[in-house]
């Protein structure tokens, strides 16, 4: 089955700002890589972010994070740069961010 890939404005934003053409590409091939088996990709999240996954490709300078609904993946975040190690705060950071931009829905919902 092929999902249909959805970016959130902030996510499409990164990606129009790209300025390094080979990033760029590289960014664009992994985004349509998710639409087969987006299950499969990344890492699942945990707390806050559960239902989201993190997605950081092999030798990538991003990370994306994105949920699977009903016939489309939704792309919420793409964030550029070194991969650093990931701590406990990094990810509620991102949980702030996502909830303060209304990308993500509130717990109860």
């Amino acid at each position: 089955m092929k999902w249909r890939v959805v970016l959130a404005p902030r996510a499409l934003e990164t990606l129009e700002g790209v300025l390094n053409r080979r990033l760029g590409d590289q960014l664009a091939q992994h985004l349509s890589v998710l639409g087969t088996d987006p299950e499969e990709k990344g890492w699942p999240l945990a707390g806050e972010l559960k239902g989201y996954r993190s997605f950081y490709p092999e030798g990538g300078w991003f990370r994306i994070v994105f949920r699977v609904v009903p016939g489309a993946v939704e792309v919420v975040l793409i964030s550029l740069g070194q991969n650093r190690a990931r701590a406990e705060r990094d990810l509620r950071s991102l949980a702030r961010t996502l909830f303060s931009e209304r990308l993500l829905d509130s717990p109860g919902r």
